[in-house]
């Protein structure tokens, strides 16, 4: 998920055990509907790395990604934590501030502060490699990969104070292009077919958000909410969207769902705002909750030592990912959602 000047300002981011954290939090309410109950499970943390957060998870909840904390002498050092099934790998780096995104095939992107600039990076095969920006923006974030690879974000131009929605395209490596859609626009994520969806201004000049969807064949579709003023989208997998709707940019903001193939939009249920993610199949997923079109599901947490939760992705499975906070942070998943 992308908290950055666009968003910020339209919207609103080794295998071990881990000692004295119980395998297992107590299980969710029953759904009702066949599921098991949602149940909070922590992910190892490598060894000599104190804290942690899981970030993000690819469709198939093969891997999951994020970021990890050495403290060595009272200096705290990041590390970029990637785990795959019962094994967690860490890369020590300074990039690894942001983690946002993974895809099947274990490839990591992420953003990092360098040299007074915003770089985006991809971790892949063992190496991580810094990726290309145009010359026209003063920095540029990643927020979205799909399944063979191509990678979707935006890059900020000073002299307009605007934004500009970018693609690494997989096929063409070493490469970055701009992407045409409405003015001051991000593009939020890239499905496997290579549609990009992302937000922008809804026209040159105005103080109005609309979400938008480029097709492969180049055809370029809206996605509002009827009645009212604002949308943006904040995820997208398969055939949905999902994220925010308003009245004007500082009010009120409501979560909304979008059917991609119809543009039809659905104001869902306000216990997953703010909204963080969405599956191939509709199931949106709230900072708290997952919405399920039957219902909410809370994500357990509020146990003695769990005083804090943030789920952060959601995987086509149901698995869920994010962290705890108590005296330290703790990468978790929640399966059963």
């Amino acid at each position: 998920m992308i908290r950055h000047r666009l968003l910020a300002g339209a919207v609103v981011g080794l295998l071990t055990a881990v000692p004295g954290l119980p395998g297992t939090a107590a299980a969710g309410p029953p759904r009702g509907d066949g599921l098991r109950p949602c149940a909070l499970r922590p992910l190892p943390l490598p060894a000599g790395v104190a804290h942690g957060r899981a970030t993000a998870v690819d469709p198939t909840g093969r891997y999951v990604a994020g970021i990890g904390t050495r403290i060595t002498d009272g200096v705290w050092e990041p590390a970029l934590l990637l785990w795959q099934g019962s094994r967690v790998t860490a890369v020590d780096t300074a990039l690894a501030e942001e983690v946002v995104g993974v895809n099947s095939a274990g490839v990591v992107i992420g953003n990092a502060y360098v040299t007074a600039t915003q770089r985006p990076w991809r971790y892949q095969g063992g190496r991580l490699t810094d990726l290309p920006v145009p010359g026209s923006v003063s920095g540029a974030w990643v927020t979205g990969i799909n399944g063979r690879g191509d990678i979707v974000g935006y890059g900020a131009v000073e002299e307009t104070e605007s934004t500009i929605p970018l693609r690494w395209p997989a096929d063409r490596p070493g490469t970055v292009a701009t992407i045409g859609t409405p003015p001051d626009g991000a593009a939020l994520a890239v499905l496997d077919d290579g549609t990009v969806v992302g937000s922008a201004r809804a026209s040159a000049g105005s103080s109005s958000y609309a979400g938008w969807v480029l097709h492969p064949d180049g055809r370029l579709d809206r996605l509002t909410v009827p009645g009212r003023s604002n949308a943006w989208v904040l995820a997208a997998r398969g055939g949905w969207a999902a994220g925010v709707t308003a009245d004007d940019p500082d009010g009120q903001r409501h979560p909304v769902r979008w059917e991609l193939a119809t543009g039809r939009a659905t104001v869902v249920d306000p216990a997953v705002q703010p909204v963080q993610d969405v599956t191939a199949g509709g199931v949106v997923l709230g900072l708290w909750a997952v919405w399920h079109p039957d219902g909410v599901t809370p994500l357990p947490g509020a146990l003695d030592g769990f005083p804090g939760v943030q789920a952060q992705a959601i995987a086509d499975t149901g698995t869920t990912v994010g962290w705890t906070t108590t005296d330290r942070l703790t990468p978790v998943r929640w399966t059963g959602c």
